[in-house]
């Protein structure tokens, strides 16, 4: 007997009429659960405590046409996790079945990663729903949601994991009495971070790995989780991934960071303030369109989590992570603005115009983390001409010094041609490429 499928507020997918892409398009409601990443101790003062509030859930009317399809198919989909043989194998399944709902929903909706954990909550709740329909009329289908149930603990933000376990604990009495289940299910919330940190950077400055490890309790499947961030534009995890091992980790960044990664080795980081870039990691959960990565997505809920887990490791050891500060403003230019003046007169004979070195400079500092001021990746330079746009004579006498204002820092920067060189053609390629985030290589 084919189970229904899930429903909100009575409608479902099959009842709603299809409308196009563009016509469709729904504003996500506020977010249930994991809010910015920005810094754990903000998630946890808003909705991700037990208990706290949450906003009202979303109206039939409302949802994006991917939504009730997504949960459908992951029910149906579900028995994959019955093939893991322990808690990491379960973790990793439960992230990877989730994540081929969410690039599906991406490479529809550029509005979609706005309503991905409206969605879990909704997945949560037909998980419960399934499982208690299989027990009631003495069905099979009930122990692969129950097992998804866990998995969703290893892996999802405070608030959504507690939704998952209480589903669970809802359910437990009617489980046992069906069938003994492993007990290592009841670990997979608890997976923690040992507080050991690995950092790698590329050889412009602006792509890092961040490589942390973790375990579940009593030093179960311990693992590595890595960080993949791009701080060329908004700094974005644009790619994350579960290894065995640091050098596993290490030579999977190198591969998806590219060429300027190729001589980065890991390094044990000492001070949390090494770790600056996690505290400024932003989630676009708006406009994602088709540019994320699948490892981004398949990982999406995890990331977040992990950046928690991270957290809570290193405070308890203390040594919390730095406290936020913009990294909008409030630069001294002036000995930046002179440096390259002098370095232009010298080059051309002439000094450039004043008024377009100092919009240069004020535009590059903007959003940089400290350490990356010089730092030019072709990247970076193409989200700079994107910030630059086509804007008033300034800007536009801004924009013919980027050549030679790319050149200067990556001379301070000390870069070696090859590396050096796309930068520059970057600054000066007409058309301009677009800037992504897909998690490639930051050259050429």
């Amino acid at each position: 007997m084919a189970s229904a499928p899930i429903t909100i507020n009575g409608v479902s997918p099959v009842s709603r009429g299809r409308k196009s892409k563009k016509s469709n398009r729904k504003r996500p409601p506020g977010r249930p659960g994991a809010g910015s990443p920005q810094r754990a101790v903000e998630l946890r003062a808003g909705a991700t405590a037990r208990g706290a509030p949450w906003p009202a859930p979303p109206r039939a009317a409302e949802i994006p046409d991917w939504f009730l399809p997504a949960i459908d198919e992951t029910l149906a989909e579900a028995d994959v996790v019955l093939a893991a043989d322990g808690p990491r194998a379960l973790e990793e399944a439960t992230s990877l079945l989730l994540g081929a709902q969410l690039r599906r929903a991406a490479g529809e909706d550029e509005e979609a990663a706005g309503w991905f954990d409206w969605w879990l909550v909704e997945l949560i709740g037909g998980l419960a729903a399934r499982i208690r329909g299989e027990l009631g009329r003495g069905g099979a289908e009930w122990e692969a949601p129950w097992r998804l149930l866990f998995g969703i603990a290893s892996i999802a933000v405070p608030s959504l994991a507690s939704r998952a376990l209480a589903a669970a604990g809802g359910l437990l009495r009617d489980v046992a009495k069906e069938s003994d289940q492993p007990a290592w299910l009841h670990d997979l919330a608890d997976i923690a971070a040992t507080g050991e940190v690995w950092l790698m950077r590329d050889a412009y400055g602006t792509r890092l790995a961040v490589i942390a490890s973790f375990a579940y309790p009593r030093a179960q499947d311990p693992s590595v989780f890595l960080f993949d961030v791009d701080a060329c534009g908004a700094i974005v995890v644009v790619n994350a991934g579960c290894y065995d091992e640091v050098s596993q980790a290490a030579a999977a960044w190198r591969s998806l960071a590219g060429e300027s990664a190729a001589g980065a080795q890991p390094r044990p980081v000492t001070s949390a303030d090494e770790l600056l870039c996690l505290v400024h990691v932003e989630d676009d959960d708006v406009y994602l369109g088709e540019c994320a990565s699948d490892s981004a997505l398949d990982n999406w809920y995890r990331v977040m989590r992990r950046l928690i887990d991270l957290e809570d490791a290193l405070a308890k050891r203390g040594r919390p992570l730095p406290a936020r500060k913009s990294l909008f403003g409030g630069r001294d230019t002036a000995p930046t603005v002179a440096a390259f003046t002098a370095w232009s007169v010298d080059r051309h004979g002439r000094p450039p115009e004043a008024a377009a070195v100092e919009a240069l400079a004020g535009e590059w500092f903007d959003g940089c983390l400290p350490g990356a001021e010089h730092s030019a990746s072709p990247h970076r330079v193409r989200y700079f001409r994107e910030v630059l746009g086509d804007g008033p004579s300034v800007t536009v006498a801004a924009k013919a010094l980027l050549p030679d204002w790319v050149r200067w820092n990556c001379e301070r920067a000390g870069l070696p041609e090859h590396l050096a060189g796309p930068a520059v053609v970057a600054a000066a390629e007409a058309p301009p490429r677009e800037f992504t985030r897909d998690g490639g290589a930051c050259a050429p």
